[in-house]
């Protein structure tokens, strides 16, 4: 008997033909208990008790309760695995050990500072089995969590309007630096430019310099000489 029920043989559990031998092949979690072997004849009756004792885990581990809380609020992180004997648990907050073996980690007050990743070990030291699971909480204010934006994406989006206006700057800056080079030999050209232009009126006032013709008394008195000369 196991538990106060009658065994049968099946699965793995093995009975001998004389039923003087329970064979359990191979052991499970679940043959963990009470064993009743009991003998009778006509005369009289005795029985004998063993305990099997089972060691396993820990395995099936968990944390439950709250992802995402308010700043000031109270919460509770349970740790919880399939472990016999039971586990022993330790609790990390984000690679700092918190002090206790309990398998509940409870905070009266809430800050920011306790967001993070919380790691909670269990260990059997029976077994030497060891395993840890990673809970991940967010502590928030109130418009954050109306909102429902995570730290790092307001994080983010602070970072690229920074970005954009830097950018933005950027850009200004070197377009009035390129404008204002550009400028300057314009206003330079620009003084120079009565110089060349129409150089017209230069050739006219030279034109007008020339002498003017002879009167026609002086023409007639050179001709005579001329001709004078001639005969």
């Amino acid at each position: 008997m196991k538990d106060g029920q009658l065994l049968s043989a099946g699965g793995n559990l093995i009975i001998s033909q004389d039923k003087r031998v329970l064979s359990i092949n191979p052991v499970k979690r679940t043959d963990n208990g009470h064993y009743l072997c009991r003998v009778s004849n006509p005369v009289s009756t005795a029985d004998a008790k063993y305990i099997l004792i089972v060691n396993y885990g820990p395995d099936g581990m968990e944390i439950k309760d709250p992802t995402e809380i308010e700043v000031g609020q109270k919460f509770t992180l349970t740790c919880s695995a399939d472990s016999n004997p039971p586990a022993s648990y330790t609790w990390m907050h984000n690679e700092t050990e918190i002090p206790g073996h309990s398998p509940e980690f409870t905070k009266e007050k809430s800050e920011y500072s306790d967001s993070g990743d919380y790691t909670c070990t269990a260990t059997n030291y029976v077994t030497g089995n060891k395993t840890s699971v990673v809970h991940k909480l967010s502590v928030k204010g109130e418009d954050s969590l109306s909102l429902g934006l995570p730290a790092g994406a307001i994080a983010g989006i602070v970072f690229g309007l920074l970005l954009v206006v830097g950018v933005a700057f950027g850009v200004a800056v070197f377009f009035i630096r390129k404008n204002g080079t550009n400028a300057e030999p314009m206003r330079r050209r620009g003084t120079q430019q009565p110089v060349y232009e129409n150089p017209s009126p230069v050739y006219e006032n030279t034109r007008q310099k020339q002498s003017p013709p002879l009167p026609l008394t002086e023409m007639q008195d050179f001709k005579s000489t001329y001709d004078t000369r001639i005969m």
